[in-house]
Parts: structure tokens; C-alpha cells; sequence
């Protein structure tokens, strides 16, 4: 990714003969561009085409920087707008980006469960291992990169069967509910793509929570169950301002229950959990 994504950067590169700033990194490659900022590990900028419309924004690590040199360029002193200036290239001036400190992400979409229910019927299969999902999750991040926070996911569906009693010993399951929880501590890696968009890479780990309730054969029952998870998940953020945004993820949630209280009797099973998670969702960043 990391290698495609300079690939694109020096095609792009091609097109800003108008920019004056030069990057030259390690590897021997010049980036012409305009740069703006550099902090104290990375080197952010921008690049343009021809007519000076932007084409992208990206950074680099400024260990995998040889040298670089900023031409200062004053805005255009006849606008009297509060828009950015332009200089006699109809280079725009971009104001400096500051990464946000902290990230709320609230999300909803689809659950794909993969096991557990493999001795019953395809189509009831089918309804308990599709489910939805809502959640979030809150992020601090104490230096450009990486971040600890909290997350929540909320799954739930519905089911209604009619079985084969001779085969399964049961007629039908009416007004199922099905639900998971996991509340969990995570870590968070932020690889910057351009100044209004992100990739975050967590890893997770906490509590899960089952629970199922229905009718089966006309008379009430529940189960309960609650084991350790591990999550690991990517999420792309896209900014729409400085502090709001949109994104799209997904992350596999790892997990295995031992034993279920079935009408608060205990009974010892080995019922995978593990699921993957869809998401799209806000970004709120501060």
C-alpha cells in the first residue's frame, strides 16, 4: 500500500510543474510540490496540476527524507476575501493541518456470524448468523500515530423456525431474539494519507455478552452467556471539515463460549462466536 501510494504521488507529481517546493528523499526521488508543514516526524504537502487546482495531499516520514527546500511565497496582496491567497502561480495557500487529539466514531452495519449453529437447519442458520450492528468507539492520541481508547459494539437479529421434531426433538422456535455486546479497551495505529483522509489500524480486547430469548415449542426460554474477545480492525476516515467526517470499516471479532446458563441451568458447550463486522459511519475529531 505504502509503495503505491508514492507510485501515485510521483505520477501525480508530473502534473505540478507550478509548485516550487522540492522534496528529495532517500531513494533519489524528487517530488515537486508545495509543502505544508513539517513536524517533528513528518513532512506534509500538497500537490498540483498545471492550472494550480489540487490534486492530493500527503506526508512523508522525515527519516525517509534526504533534503528539502521551501520557497516562501507571500499571498496575494490585492484580495481583499478571507478565502486563501493566491500567488502569482495560482498556487492556492493552504492553511497548516493539525491532527486531531481525539476521535469519536459511532457506526452501523452489517454482521456476518461464522459458526455455531452448524447442527441445525440451512435456513435457520442463515437468520442467526446474519445480523446488524451498532456501535462506536472514543480514541486519544498522545502523539501523531498512535492512540488508546474504548469501543462498543451492539449486534442483534431476529429468528422464527419450524423444525422436524423426530430429527431435532423440537417443533419451532418463535420470536427469537438473538443479541451480543462487546465492550473492550483498544489501541489504535493512524496512518495519514492526506491531511482529510486516514486509515486507522486497532487492535481490541474485552467482554462479550450473549443472550437469546424466545418461545420454543410455545413455552419461554432464554440463554446466557459471556466470554474474553479479540478484535483487529481497520476503519478509512474521511474529513469533511477540519472536525467532521465520514468513514467505512471493518474488523473480525474473535470469541468462544464455553457453557450457556439455558433457564438458569448451566450447561458446558464449545459455541463459536466469532463474527465480522461492516461499518460505515461519523467521524467527530477535536
Amino acid at each position: 500500500m505504502k509503495h503505491f501510494l508514492f507510485a501515485l504521488i510521483l505520477l501525480l507529481v508530473s502534473y505540478g510543474a507550478h509548485s516550487q517546493d522540492i522534496i528529495v528523499t532517500k531513494d533519489g526521488d524528487t517530488i515537486t510540490c508545495q509543502i505544508t508543514r513539517v513536524s517533528d516526524d513528518f513532512i506534509h504537502f500538497s500537490v498540483f496540476d498545471k492550472s494550480g487546482i489540487l490534486l492530493m495531499r500527503s506526508r512523508l516520514p522525515l527519516s525517509e527524507v534526504e533534503s528539502y527546500e521551501q520557497t516562501d511565497i507571500e499571498p496575494d496582496v490585492e484580495s481583499n476575501s478571507n478565502e486563501p491567497g493566491l500567488n502569482e502561480q495560482n498556487r492556492l495557500i493552504l492553511p497548516d493541518f493539525k491532527l486531531a487529539t481525539f476521535r469519536l466514531a459511532l457506526n452501523a452495519g452489517y454482521t456476518y456470524q461464522f459458526g455455531g449453529y452448524e447442527a441445525w437447519p440451512d435456513s435457520y442458520q442463515k437468520q442467526l448468523q446474519s445480523l446488524w450492528n451498532v456501535g462506536g468507539d472514543f480514541h486519544y492520541f498522545p502523539s501523531e500515530v498512535f492512540g488508546v481508547g474504548i469501543k462498543y459494539n451492539y449486534i442483534f437479529t431476529k429468528a422464527e423456525q419450524d423444525f422436524d421434531p423426530q430429527r431435532y426433538g423440537i417443533s419451532s422456535i418463535r420470536d427469537e431474539k438473538i443479541r451480543f455486546s462487546y465492550a473492550a479497551l483498544s489501541l489504535m495505529y493512524r496512518n495519514i494519507l492526506a491531511d482529510d483522509q486516514m486509515i486507522h489500524y486497532f487492535i481490541a480486547g474485552g467482554f462479550v455478552q450473549y443472550k437469546s430469548d424466545g418461545l420454543l415449542d410455545g413455552n419461554p426460554y432464554n440463554e446466557r452467556g459471556d466470554t474474553f474477545g479479540v478484535a483487529l480492525g481497520v476503519a478509512y476516515d474521511f474529513l469533511v471539515t477540519e472536525s467532521v467526517g465520514i468513514g467505512a470499516g471493518a474488523e473480525i471479532n474473535i470469541a468462544n463460549l464455553s457453557e450457556i446458563e439455558s433457564n438458569g441451568t448451566v450447561i458446558p458447550v464449545d459455541f463459536s462466536i466469532t463474527r465480522i463486522d461492516l461499518t460505515v459511519g461519523l467521524r467527530f475529531l477535536k
